[in-house]
């Protein structure tokens, strides 16, 4: 065959190979860049809503003698076997807390009313906006926990166990309708009014327990379930994803490829500033073939998919076993998504510990005023101390109770079966902290009951 011809046939071969790549590049294309079918749901907000309650409760906070007069942090002295707190003039931190009355006030007025975060799904500035709002519900609670332990300190336990229990309930509110970041910081106002707490369960007297033990008991019942959290999170997740995807994948892609400012500066970086871009190139260019490939539609539907099955999941009783539903595997999913599973965890070892302690404020009740504690648990119930038993949210069956037993000497043992899901009668969890102390607080993966005051403050 002549030369002439052998060119011309491969011309037309590779020109017909460059049309076929050029055409399945364009379905892919447009394939990749279709966006979902989606409606975004209407975002209703309460009227009043204690959101803005409490940012007006902020607002009014007077905090002058510095963080270090709210802060809960402290060191733990081995021989009180307790936190020590940074030392302030009692007569200081009593003036303090006469400014600070009317912030407790509008906190209280907070906790009558429903709470949601104007944050509508798909309003990514909103998002932006809010996030700040959730760092000083965490500085209202550390205003609480000064003025439990100023209180305390003026001898009125009472109303230092209802600054506890404030803030506690300030945690389960700000919970609702809030996403997973509203959950998070929820859980950290309640355990910073927990540590308070159990600070005072040995200190109360009996009506003072009985009523802190009556209040946690109703917020107990009113906490909003972590079914629901991810459920807001899943809606919250793809309404946002819905507006981003009105983006083509290029535009997507250059999210994950920011510049480098580091190496846009210096003359004599130059050099790197081009390489750095030729790195961003690629990692964009990547990005995009996967965003392509895998589709905004079928991103779109296994996220949402994937958070139903976990909303689902975290409604059975806990199993240490489980990992719950497949995690999508493309790129975006498979990086977002982990995080809302070990969430859950966090939550069942702060439901487990906020109940512990309702247990002891009401076996506190009974032991004052019966001279003893009682054989089993089912008797707080029985004598009107509880109006039921707190089911242990780390037990592999729903309805199993937490682990008691009267000890010799009035002492009792307290337990919930733990991250493992096995009820050890009462072996407790043995870990420590980073700085080698009986670590207060229950993680994933670990073996043993969480145990009453040896795990708990």
């Amino acid at each position: 065959m002549p030369m002439s011809k052998v060119k011309k046939l491969l011309a037309v071969g590779c020109g017909t190979s460059l049309a076929i790549l050029v055409g399945l590049g364009g379905v892919l294309w447009v394939r990749g860049n279709a966006a979902p079918e989606y409606k975004i749901p209407e975002w209703k907000l309460p009227t009043p809503n204690a959101y803005d309650t409490l940012m007006t409760a902020r607002k009014l906070e007077d905090s002058k003698l510095g963080r270090v007069a709210v802060s809960p942090m402290g060191k733990y002295d081995e021989k009180q076997d307790k936190f020590v707190y940074p030392p302030q003039p009692l007569e200081d931190r009593k003036t303090l807390l006469a400014k600070n009355q009317a912030t407790i006030n509008k906190l209280r007025e907070a906790m009558t009313q429903e709470f949601a975060t104007p944050q509508a799904p798909g309003d990514l500035s909103a998002l932006a906006d809010n996030f700040p709002r959730f760092a000083d519900y965490r500085e209202l609670a550390r205003m609480l926990f000064f003025a439990s332990r100023t209180y305390a300190d003026l001898g009125q336990n009472d109303k230092a166990a209802e600054c506890s229990v404030d803030a506690m309930a300030l945690g389960m509110l700000v919970s609702h309708r809030s996403q997973l970041i509203g959950n998070l910081t929820g859980i950290a106002c309640e355990e910073i009014g927990r540590k308070s707490l159990w600070e005072l369960v040995d200190r109360v007297d009996a009506k003072t327990a009985r009523t802190a033990a009556a209040r946690l008991e109703i917020l107990e019942g009113r906490r909003y379930p972590f079914s629901k959290v991810l459920l807001d999170e899943r809606d919250s997740i793809q309404s946002n994803a819905f507006t981003l995807f009105q983006f083509n994948v290029w535009q997507l892609a250059d999210g994950y490829s920011e510049p480098d400012d580091e190496h846009t500066i210096v003359d004599e970086e130059q050099q790197k500033s081009t390489l750095s871009k030729s790195k961003q190139l690629l990692k964009r260019t990547a990005t995009t073939a996967e965003l392509l490939w895998y589709t905004k539609k079928q991103i779109f539907a296994a996220s949402g998919r994937y958070m139903t099955e976990l909303a689902q999941y975290s409604e059975r009783p806990y199993d240490p076993k489980s990992t719950g539903p497949k995690l999508p595997t493309d790129p975006v999913n498979a990086t977002m998504l982990p995080t809302f599973n070990l969430a859950r965890d966090k939550d069942i070892a702060t439901r487990a510990e906020t109940r512990l302690a309702l247990l002891c404020l009401a076996l506190r009740a009974y032991k004052l005023e019966k001279g003893s504690y009682p054989a089993t648990l089912v008797e707080l119930v029985s004598t009107g101390y509880l109006k039921a038993l707190p089911d242990d949210p780390f037990a592999p069956r729903f309805g199993q109770p937490f682990g008691y037993r009267r000890e010799s000497g009035d002492k009792f043992t307290l337990w919930s079966c733990g991250p493992d899901g096995d009820d050890d009668n009462g072996r407790a969890i043995v870990a420590k902290d980073s700085q080698g102390r009986q670590r207060r607080y229950a993680q994933t993966g670990d073996e043993g009951d969480l145990v009453a005051r040896v795990n708990t403050y």
